[in-house]
């Protein structure tokens, strides 16, 4: 699925039907966002502009697009972390399902300092981890042990052994992204864990190799540290149904753009203007949900039959697959600050840009 992209093309009263594929290294940044220090000319075309011209892409037939786009829980279109430290207010610990498809499956986490998780592994899918606050120290099969602070992102091999604790003086926050259907193994050098309802806990063996690291991926990658070295922060996870995107932007960019010149950024404040989620807008993605975990600052969501939303840090934003979507940025309550949505797919998209306002 990962591999290629496959998109029909119906070509107008002729009725001729073409087909074309996009590889992933073709397919843009989730959200439509040039990596940093690509030209504008990869953003999918404006809103009600005609593709093909102007070096705009060809202009296509989306084939049976939803008519209606239902949530279905744990999914809604904006988790607030207010909200989530509300429903398990007194507790240190707790773990909350956020997000699951067909494809994924999401948790944010809560731990106390000294909250240890013993070793595991996940014999056949990888799994990543984006820390929100806190420190989280992560003991890693094959590698040097790392700990994980603020905007830090953790990727786990698949059939890899790790353990990870809770240090520091806070309780950490942490989301936790798996591919729907993975299985946690424990070796049996640990104790037991408790059997599931209804199940039963049993021994296996299997031959077992750490999955190796490739292209950009690698275990752990800090966006803030990256940020303050003036270092790109494209993609940065581009796993089996896993991929992840840091989009990072200024409402007034000049400043930083300034300081790193080699690595400018996107600028661009959120729309003002009255939104109608009964018009079709933005863009959308032909096969996949996208979602966004704002890591600083303030961003705007607006979605189809859905509504407007404001999430700021600690937030998760989700735009149901087939749904028209924009997203833009807000200027936090500290206006020097970056707005960061990291955009997450569960593999690399492209957008497919609304031309219905085009007149034709």
């Amino acid at each position: 699925m990962r591999s290629t992209i496959t998109k029909s093309l119906l070509a107008g009263a002729v009725g001729v039907l073409a087909a074309y594929s996009l590889s992933p290294s073709q397919a843009q940044p989730a959200d439509g966002a040039p990596a940093a220090g690509a030209p504008a000319a990869a953003a999918a075309p404006a809103r009600g502009g005609r593709g093909g011209r102007g070096g705009a892409p060809a202009e296509t037939w989306y084939v049976n697009k939803k008519d209606a786009v239902v949530y279905q829980a744990p999914n809604k279109p904006l988790w607030k972390l207010a909200d989530l430290l509300k429903m398990h207010a007194g507790k240190s610990n707790w773990t909350q399902e956020v997000l699951k498809d067909d494809l994924q499956d999401v948790f944010y986490n809560s731990a106390a300092p000294g909250t240890k998780f013993i070793p595991r592994l996940h014999n056949e899918t990888d799994a990543v981890f984006v820390v929100m606050k806190g420190e989280v120290h992560f003991t890693v099969e094959g590698q040097e042990p790392v700990t994980a602070t603020r905007g830090g992102v953790v990727n786990i091999k698949a059939d890899t052994v790790y353990s990870y604790e809770v240090t520091g003086s806070d309780n950490a926050l942490w989301i936790n992204i798996n591919p729907l259907g993975f299985r946690t193994e424990y070796p049996t050098s640990e104790p037991p864990p408790p059997a599931e309802k209804g199940k039963t806990l049993t021994k296996v063996s299997f031959a077992h190799k750490p999955h190796p690291y490739t292209g950009n991926n690698k275990l752990y990658f800090n966006l803030f540290d990256a940020i303050s070295k003036c270092q790109p922060t494209g993609t940065v996870v581009n796993e089996d149904h896993i991929f992840i995107n840091p989009l990072t932007g200024y409402v007034d960019p000049s400043e930083y753009n300034a300081r790193c010149p080699q690595q400018p950024v996107r600028g661009g404040a959120a729309s003002t203007a009255p939104f109608n989620p009964k018009s079709t807008f933005g863009h959308l993605h032909e096969g996949v949900r996208e979602w966004w975990i704002v890591q600083s600052g303030a961003i705007q969501g607006q979605f189809e039959k859905t509504g407007e939303f404001h999430a700021v840090e600690g937030d998760i934003l989700n735009a149901e697959q087939d749904m028209w979507h924009q997203m833009g940025l807000e200027t936090p309550a500290d206006k020097t600050a970056p707005s960061i949505r990291t955009a997450i797919s569960a593999y690399p998209i492209s957008n497919m840009g609304n031309t219905a306002g085009s007149g034709d």
